[in-house]
């Protein structure tokens, strides 16, 4: 029976992180970005699915709006996925780099390429003026059915090249790397090659 992982993170700001799961990062031209090593940012959704992830849910506390009065901005930022992994796969990905240890260590080093930038790293989820219970501020967390719908909806056109790619083990490999932004993958290429896109 497959596993599911309980995931959860601070966002700098929350409606820019969600836009980072869908859409990753963009420069002016609209090409990808890329990070520091060069990997391509494609972002959350296309990350799991390069592992394979069929299932998956997201949960986070309401989305401040455009104003910049503080008092009406949630107090916790708080962003939280359920996801199923495949049967037999036993490997933990935090989101960010495992390092092999006794006992295993997490590093703030990005495994997502350009996660690193949109999520907070110091373990602050919020400020609040007044103690309340952890409970209440748990409650403020939501479902968000929109982010589920997207990320089944880009599974789909996985699922699609996979099968374009059924006989072909080595091109499917390199089509999950692609999708996880590696650059040794030259996923422009690949993409390009299947016609694929993750967005209509």
């Amino acid at each position: 029976m497959p596993k599911t992982e309980i995931l959860a993170y601070s966002p700098l700001d929350m409606a820019d992180f969600i836009d980072f799961c869908v859409r990753g990062r963009r420069l002016p031209s609209g090409a990808p970005a890329t990070d520091e090593d060069g990997d391509f940012i494609f972002g959350v959704f296309s990350w799991l699915h390069g592992w394979r992830v069929r299932e998956a849910q997201f949960f986070h506390t309401p989305i401040p709006p455009n104003t910049p009065n503080p008092s009406e901005t949630h107090p916790m930022q708080l962003f939280l996925a359920l996801v199923q992994k495949r049967e037999g796969d036993d490997v933990e990905r935090p989101w960010f780099k495992n390092i092999e240890a006794t006992p295993p260590q997490i590093t703030v080093e990005a495994d997502i390429p350009g996660i690193d930038k949109v999520l907070r790293i110091d373990g602050e989820l919020g400020m609040l003026d007044e103690f309340v219970p952890f409970s209440d501020l748990l409650a403020t967390i939501q479902p968000d059915p929109d982010l589920d719908a997207e990320f089944r909806a880009q599974g789909e056109r996985v699922l699609d090249a996979l099968e374009r790619l059924k006989e072909h083990r080595d091109a499917q490999e390199r089509f999950l790397a692609a999708l996880r932004g590696e650059a040794k993958s030259e996923p422009i290429n690949v993409f390009k090659e299947l016609e694929f896109s993750l967005r209509d």
